[in-house]
């Protein structure tokens, strides 16, 4: 049945084009399109496939040291997937003092993400 469907469109499309002089160029654009999308979606796997760059600040230098108590356990909770309003209510912080909180501990260890500070902790322990 699909078959037959993919025919009826193939035909109403070229007796489209017979009728509109734009049709085959609308028809080739899509295609276009649709290309770059799959090349583009192509090289994002590429990409994905490679390791995140790590944090500028390696684990040997004691970085985890200088992070506060509060900012470990932030950190812990960041490392578990948890959105910055549900530490602030697992620690009963405010949503704007745990933003501070992980601004300094991305600073900190020189993470550009908080799943970059993440992958730090699995690695710092």
């Amino acid at each position: 049945m699909e078959a037959t469907t993919t025919d009826r469109i193939v035909a109403e499309r070229t007796a489209l084009r017979a009728i509109d002089p734009y049709a085959a160029i609308v028809d080739q654009l899509q295609h276009t399109v649709m290309q770059l999308v799959r090349a583009t979606l192509e090289h994002a796997r590429s990409d994905a496939s490679l390791a995140t760059p790590a944090p500028t600040v390696s684990p040997q230098h004691g970085t985890q040291g200088a992070l506060s108590q509060r900012e470990r356990e932030v950190l812990q909770r960041i490392a578990a997937g948890d959105s910055n309003k549900m530490i602030a209510r697992a620690l009963s912080l405010s949503p704007h003092t745990v933003k501070r909180h992980v601004a300094n501990i991305l600073d900190k260890l020189g993470a550009r993400s908080r799943s970059q500070a993440a992958a730090w902790l699995q690695r710092a322990h």
